[in-house]
């Protein structure tokens, strides 16, 4: 494994050889638009560099037959995975007990049942922040975090030991049934 300096270096010798290869050689014709530009750097590429022998590989061979000895194992993701989920950010938080986490100084409410727990939130750090963030428990998806809504979070009644969220209105009574289990054993006392 090679270290960053050594990256570095690779990153540095390729441009050395650019200019010494390819910009000192361009002419006023090639610069009068980016697309004749683009088709030059890439003709040189191409015909030059790839096809050059590198210092920097086993027997001094071409990145051209690098790439064919390595190609074979080169691996490509499938084509239905959401790339966009494989780069987001994971952040490890703690759900608060009025169901609040915080990520980067903004509060997010997380759905009663992971009160107490340890949550990770996974997130685009780009993207503006009234989208809801992505919540994982235990490894498996556990809905969303959206952005606090503070004057309604104030009027949530919360009964801490079952972790569960009461309505300041409580769901009315259901009518009685009219098989009332009483009537049914008078009735059959009856008979």
């Amino acid at each position: 494994m090679h270290s960053s300096i050594d990256d570095k270096g690779k990153i540095e010798r390729f441009f050395r050889t650019l200019r010494a290869g390819w910009l000192r050689h361009l002419g006023d014709d090639v610069l009068d638009n980016l697309q004749t530009l683009n088709s030059s750097l890439w003709a040189w590429i191409e015909g030059e560099y790839h096809n050059s022998p590198h210092r920097g590989l086993e027997e001094g061979r071409t990145p051209l037959e690098q790439w064919a000895l390595a190609s074979a194992g080169v691996r490509y993701p499938d084509a239905t995975l959401d790339l966009d989920d494989l780069f987001l950010f994971e952040a490890k938080r703690r759900v608060y007990k009025d169901r609040t986490v915080s990520l980067n100084g903004r509060v997010y409410e997380a759905d009663a049942v992971l009160v107490g727990q340890n949550v990770i939130l996974r997130y685009d750090p780009a993207a503006p922040p009234s989208r809801p963030l992505d919540v994982v428990h235990d490894g498996k998806p556990a809905g969303k975090a959206t952005p606090l809504d503070a004057y309604a979070n104030t009027a949530v009644r919360r009964t801490y030991p079952a972790k569960e969220i009461e309505a300041d209105d409580p769901a009315p009574e259901p009518p009685p049934s009219p098989l009332a289990m009483r009537k049914l054993r008078d009735k059959k006392e009856d008979e």
